[in-house]
């Protein structure tokens, strides 16, 4: 039986949809797409001040994850916000 893939009303939601569910399950409700362009969100740069035993901590805690001390606060940041999402969507 064709499987078709439900509209969502969130990105959450489709998120959630996906991570328990397999794409070829549902590979005949596709359609194939041309010139197809990834485009990266453009970032900006912010400037927050840390006192430096607060920088050399963190510098500690990237080098054992592997990350850049600011990509380790970046991934903090969105995780914080992403947690910020759920809870407003729970509510």
């Amino acid at each position: 039986m064709k499987k078709k893939i439900p509209e969502f009303k969130t990105e959450a939601a489709l998120a959630t949809f996906w991570d328990n569910h397999d794409f070829l399950d549902y590979l005949e409700d596709t359609e194939p797409v041309d010139d197809v362009v990834f485009e990266r969100p453009k970032k900006s740069v912010v400037s927050i001040r840390l006192e430096k035993s607060q920088i050399n901590e963190i510098k500690k805690l990237s080098h054992k994850t592997g990350l850049g001390y600011s990509s380790l606060i970046r991934s903090w940041i969105i995780e914080k916000l992403a947690n910020i999402h759920r809870l407003q969507e729970n509510h």
